[in-house]
């Protein structure tokens, strides 16, 4: 199948698959629109299986949707334990993201309250909404299980890479680092920023 060529393809040229991910939306409450989003996400659990991928970027929802009531959180985190069960009998983390205007706060307490050793954060430097992202940087990434570095921080700053790279030593972190870019010209830019992060991480 289509999956298995990926993983071959990605073999034979020494190429690791780091992980993949989906847009799921678990704010949504309880339903059969959650149910059609659970059942989504386990199925791309498999898939990432078929291609030897040990992690998959979920989504937990939106600020918007959770702030509809708590009774969203609560199916939110039982969604989570259910796709958490499903990656755990296939070896794959879950890493929710700091997507959606949802603060470091309520990512770190839904991840706390998931509690399962396959579900961590997928942790994005340049999607907090508070006044200090650096800061939230830092209190997330003992829990980050995948790391995607951007170049711009909030309000488009631009990120210090070396700040960031700091942290996630202080953290402990071992895991995979990907560059995000997303503005300018790829293939002129990409490169520099690239090795730059060798050099830091390396």
């Amino acid at each position: 199948g289509y999956f298995n060529r990926v993983k071959r393809h990605a073999f034979l040229r020494g190429v690791d698959v780091c992980g993949t991910a989906i847009g799921n939306d678990f704010s949504m409450g309880e339903g059969t629109h959650l149910d059609g989003e659970i059942a989504a996400a386990k199925t791309w659990l498999k898939k990432a299986a078929l291609m030897g991928a040990p992690h998959v970027r979920f989504f937990a929802g939106t600020g918007r949707g959770f702030s509809a009531g708590k009774d969203r959180v609560a199916a939110a985190v039982t969604a989570l334990r259910e796709c958490a069960a499903c990656a755990g009998e296939l070896g794959i983390f879950i890493g929710i993201e700091n997507h959606g205007a949802i603060t470091a706060d309520f990512l770190l307490d839904l991840v706390k309250e998931v509690d399962s050793p396959w579900v961590g954060i997928n942790l994005d430097s340049g999607n907090f909404i508070s006044d200090d992202p650096y800061a939230d940087f830092a209190r997330c990434a003992p829990w980050a299980v995948n790391v995607q570095l951007k170049v711009h921080i909030r309000r488009n700053e631009p990120a210090d890479l070396p700040r960031l790279v700091g942290l996630l030593r202080q953290a402990r972190y071992q895991g995979y680092v990907v560059l995000e870019y997303e503005s300018g010209k790829p293939s002129e830019e990409i490169p520099g920023y690239l090795r730059t992060l060798r050099r830091l991480c390396g």
